[in-house]
């Protein structure tokens, strides 16, 4: 009996050490990704797709049954507008993996035993990574943000994510997946302030081959998330496109058919408010031809878009868009001295102005 026992503890003793040191191997090695990043990316507000090795990619690879899914998206911009889009963001649905990258609000990336925790400004989602050695959860449900796992490679923490549902965009502008959708992302610090984040995308299903973009985070150690509540931002944007008449058409056709903009033809200085909160002083000039420039020079930012068919209506509401549909939606006060009014990205994302004649 005695003999038999000491096998037994010895047998238990083996299986526990096997576990504690497959423990230490995967808390060993770890690199540090703490911090609060902002994205910097050169396409900050889309992705820059590439084939596998790297080659620019003038349209993804889709497939027959991601191409009807393609064409049944309608991202804004163009000929689409908050209204009409029925991009889940303005649903204030999650925007899944990888399309919350394309989002200008900071994210913390937290640390503990066993787990990377990334925690998104944008509607606080919240983002666990486990590295503590597990596989995916089997027969598990589908969800938005999928299922992370992680594993060191020196410095770098190398994501591997499925479990998605196929309701989210992998991008703005509309591309889909399908609940096969497989992600590797590679996160490390090319250094101290620069994060980059490799992102690799495979979905037989959707595209007929795999293929990969990058994101870039600049660290800020004197920032904290902010509170972000998805329904304010959204509703007001949607009450003032109700109010400029802009449900159901084109942007370019709105401001050609609003009216004159001779009432505002000069120069006009005040602020931008980005979508993180940053005020910055920001000038804009609006000429007799229609058209409008706002110019943001700043260390931080540099920002110069040239607007065409700016218009102005008979009660003071103000379009105008550029060639690449970032669209300007303003409001002239009762004495013509003051606009205010908001700048929207062709992904959503909106900036405030508020300007007066010098």
């Amino acid at each position: 009996m005695v003999s038999i026992f000491l096998v037994a503890l010895m047998g238990f003793s083996s299986v526990l050490l096997a576990q504690s040191q497959k423990e230490s191997q995967a808390a060993a090695h770890t690199g540090d990704l703490t911090g609060v990043w902002y994205p910097s990316s050169v396409n900050t507000f889309n992705f820059i797709w590439t084939d596998a090795r790297g080659q620019p990619l003038s349209a993804l690879p889709l497939t027959p049954w991601a191409e009807t899914r393609f064409k049944a998206n309608h991202p804004i911009g163009g000929e689409y507008t908050a209204l009409t889009s029925n991009d889940p963001n303005f649903a204030c649905l999650p925007p899944g993996v990888p399309n919350i990258y394309t989002h200008a609000y900071p994210i913390e990336i937290l640390q503990v035993p066993g787990r990377a925790i990334m925690f998104f400004e944008y509607n606080h989602y919240v983002r666990q990574i486990f590295t503590d050695g597990r596989d995916h959860m089997k027969d598990a449900p589908t969800t938005w943000m999928g299922d992370s796992t992680g594993k060191w490679e020196g410095d770098a923490l190398v994501v591997d994510s499925t479990g998605f549902n196929d309701k989210t965009w992998l991008d703005v502008t509309g591309h889909p997946h399908s609940e096969a959708l497989h992600i590797v992302e590679r996160m490390h610090r090319a250094d101290h302030d620069t994060l980059l984040i490799d992102i690799a995308v495979d979905n037989p299903q959707a595209y007929t081959a795999p293929f990969k973009t990058q994101r870039k985070y600049i660290l800020k150690p004197s920032w904290n998330i902010m509170e972000f509540i998805c329904e304010d931002t959204q509703a007001g944007f949607d009450e003032f496109e109700k109010k400029v008449g802009t449900k159901g058409t084109k942007a370019a056709e709105v401001a050609s058919e609003s009216g004159s903009s001779q009432s505002i033809v000069g120069d006009w200085k005040g602020t931008i408010t980005l979508a993180d909160g940053r005020s910055l002083l920001a000038a804009f000039s609006f000429s007799a031809s229609s058209n409008g420039s706002l110019t943001v020079a700043d260390p931080s930012v540099s920002m110069n878009l040239q607007f065409r068919n700016v218009a102005v209506s008979a009660d003071g509401a103000i379009t105008g868009v550029t060639s690449d549909q970032v669209n300007f939606l303003g409001k002239l006060s009762a004495d013509g001295n003051r606009i205010t009014g908001d700048i929207i990205l062709p992904s959503g994302t909106g900036h405030k102005i508020s300007i007066s004649r010098p």
